[in-house]
C-alpha cells in the first residue's frame, strides 16, 4: 500500500511541476514576444521619422530647384526683350545710316551692346545659381543634422 499514495503523490508534484514549467515558458515567451514588439515599433517610428525628414528635404530641394528655374526663365525672357530692342533700335539706326563709315560704326556698336547684355546676364545668373545652391547646401546640411535629434525623439 505503501506504493499507491507515493506514486500518486509523485505523479501530482510530476504534474504541477510540469504546469509550473509551462507557465514560465509562456511568461518567457510573452517577455519575449512584447520585448520584440517594442523593438519592432521603435524600428518603425525611426524610419517613419527618417522618411518623413528625407521627404522634407526633397521638398526644399525641389522648391529651390522650382526657384531656380524661374529665375532662370525669368533671365532668359529678359535677355530675349533686350536683346530684340537692341537688334530693332540697331535696324532703325542702320535705315538712318547715310555712309558706310557710319554703318561700320553702329556695327560695332550694336555688337558690343549685345556682348555686354549676353555678359551682365550670365554674370548675373551665375551669382544667382551659386546663391542658390548655397541656400540648397545649407538647407540640406540643416535638415541632415537634425535627424539624430528626430531619431532620438522617435524612440
Amino acid at each position: 500500500m505503501a506504493k499507491g499514495p507515493t506514486t500518486s503523490f509523485s505523479a501530482a508534484t510530476n504534474r504541477d511541476f510540469a504546469e509550473q514549467n509551462t507557465e514560465q515558458a509562456i511568461r518567457v515567451m510573452n517577455y519575449g514576444l512584447n520585448f520584440m514588439r517594442e523593438i519592432a515599433e521603435q524600428n518603425i517610428n525611426q524610419s517613419k521619422m527618417l522618411l518623413h525628414s528625407l521627404l522634407t528635404i526633397t521638398k526644399k530641394v525641389v522648391d529651390d530647384i522650382d526657384q531656380q528655374s524661374s529665375d532662370l526663365r525669368h533671365r532668359s525672357m529678359s535677355l530675349a526683350e533686350e536683346t530684340f530692342l537692341n537688334t530693332f533700335d540697331f535696324a532703325q539706326k542702320v535705315v538712318r545710316a547715310r555712309e558706310p563709315q557710319e554703318l561700320a560704326q553702329l556695327q560695332n556698336e550694336f555688337v558690343g551692346w549685345q556682348t555686354q547684355v549676353v555678359v551682365d546676364q550670365a554674370k548675373e545668373l551665375g551669382q544667382t545659381m551659386m546663391q542658390q545652391a548655397n541656400e540648397m547646401a545649407k538647407t540640406t546640411n540643416e535638415e541632415v543634422t537634425l535627424l539624430p535629434r528626430r531619431r532620438a525623439e522617435a524612440a
